[in-house]
């Protein structure tokens, strides 16, 4: 577990070593030469995603389950009385939880802070709200769980009744079952969301975002595919989604708001690491803005579902900016094949901004495989100009650039870890980050649970929560950007 809070980019001496080592790397390069621009379906309209007609679920449908009734539904306090004071505990594994099991945390940082004028406040919701197909394929992971709970109709009265009354601006869903899209779901949209939704590879679920448009404008989107051809180690279907938003407002700050759901399989490591790669590439391609006057990253939002534990190397990477690879390296997979460096950097858009070819954000300057943009597979060559950069791939380490933190703290003060999930044990495997950023602060969170409160908890899907995650929310404060 890593230790209690800690300042943005919290390095021991190793990682210090390492970041240093990047940063040597990157400005040891003497040879820039113009990107050239190759056509792999970069001139693609961008579209959101559309279910087509065979998606749309029906009520005989077997992972659609029926109709549901909100109302019905009991709610947190009526459910946790019921725990302590009927003859029968409603979940037989069952305790009593403590009263502020799921409360709203204000962050120290922001007590004695002052809020600026023309500050938009937004709530951010991620979860995981477990594809019904999944919880079906899989019957063995919940022989704990009342039948009743695990029923669709049953889980999506409890998922929307937990949804709203979080009342996010911005929420991030993995786990989203395509055929879902057009009946729960789109009642997200008649509550007056724009939503987005990204199918996994030869999967039925996928990623989805839905923002509050009475607060922001969608200005732009992307979709990133994991799986990229004559990359072993990247062979796997998922995904990740993200959004460039505007706040209603003349002055407001845009800001980039990404989600994922990584691997799970325990014992790949290796995969989720890669994917993570890939992922802050595309953001840091994605985020990047150059007006002329200055340049640098929007305000960034990273959430999502990486199946990776405290202490793992993905969020090492993500919490200290650096992490040490060589045991991870499959020595097959070469990443000049796919021109994404050591550094978490497209080579060919890193080396636009260095020559001054402008911001280099746009998708036909990569060489990675996005079915949205191209149904051609790359060839897997290596061109020549990646030749000319060997030392920033395939190296022992791995560094980003993007400073990020996170809401949480993973471990209360006490030592005692957080936990969102059950995974043969209570563990924390979701996550909100958020970038170093002068027009972005944290205010507040919902509180985590402990992994000891959490086996009062009992199994999930339970008679409360509707999925086998705990959502994770903050409230961040967004100011306009000082010119």
């Amino acid at each position: 577990m890593v230790s209690p809070p800690r300042p943005a980019l919290a390095i021991g001496p190793e990682n210090y070593n390492l970041l240093r080592k990047f940063e040597g790397r990157l400005a040891n390069i003497k040879k820039y030469s113009r990107v050239k621009k190759e056509d792999i379906g970069a001139h693609v309209p961008r579209k959101r995603k559309q279910m087509s007609d065979s998606l749309q679920p029906t009520l005989h449908h077997t992972s659609f389950g029926g109709q549901f009734q909100v109302d019905e539904e009991r709610t947190y306090e009526e459910w946790q009385e019921s725990t302590s004071s009927s003859g029968e505990p409603v979940n037989p594994h069952t305790g009593k939880l403590p009263p502020d099991f799921r409360v709203w945390e204000l962050v120290e940082s922001w007590r004695s802070s002052s809020t600026k004028a023309n500050t938009l406040k937004i709530r951010v919701v991620s979860y995981n709200v477990l594809a019904q197909y999944l919880l079906q394929s899989h019957p063995y992971l919940y022989t704990n769980c009342k039948p009743n709970n695990l029923k669709w109709q049953v889980r999506a009265s409890k998922l929307f009744k937990e949804i709203v009354h979080l009342a996010p601006d911005i929420l991030c869903l993995q786990e989203v079952q395509a055929s879902h899209l057009n009946g729960f779901y789109a009642k997200f949209e008649s509550l007056g969301y724009d939503g987005l939704f990204k199918q996994k590879r030869q999967r039925d679920d996928g990623c989805a975002i839905y923002v509050k448009k009475s607060q922001f404008e969608i200005q732009d989107q992307n979709t990133v595919e994991y799986f990229q051809p004559d990359m072993p180690v990247l062979n796997r279907d998922n995904i990740a989604l993200m959004v460039k938003l505007v706040p209603r407002g003349a002055s407001g700050t845009p800001i980039v708001v990404a989600t994922t759901h990584l691997l799970y399989n325990p014992k790949r490591s290796d995969v989720r690491l890669a994917q993570i790669q890939v992922l802050l590439a595309e953001i840091d391609r994605f985020a990047y803005y150059d007006n002329g006057k200055e340049c640098g990253y929007l305000p960034i939002i990273l959430t999502g579902d990486l199946n990776s534990t405290p202490g793992s190397p993905v969020i090492d990477l993500l919490n200290q900016g650096c992490v040490r690879a060589s045991s991870f390296r499959d020595g097959r997979s070469d990443w000049r094949k796919i021109g994404v460096t050591d550094n978490c950097q497209h080579l060919s858009i890193y080396l636009n901004r260095q020559t001054g070819e402008g911001s280099g954000t746009d998708f036909n300057l990569t060489r990675i495989y996005n079915s949205d943009y191209s149904m051609s597979l790359p060839d897997g060559s290596i061109n020549d100009e990646t030749w000319d950069y060997n030392e920033l791939f395939n190296t022992d380490d791995i560094g980003h650039p993007l400073q990020l933190n996170s809401v949480y703290d993973n471990i209360k003060p006490d030592g005692v870890p957080e936990a969102t999930t059950f995974q043969n044990e209570w563990v924390t495997v979701d996550y909100i980050y958020f970038s170093k950023h002068s027009s972005l602060k944290l205010i507040e969170r919902l509180r985590l649970p402990t992994a000891v409160e959490c086996q009062s908890l009992g199994s999930l899907p339970n008679d409360i929560y509707g999925s086998d995650h705990l959502a994770v929310a903050a409230t961040f404060a967004l100011t306009p950007q000082t010119p």
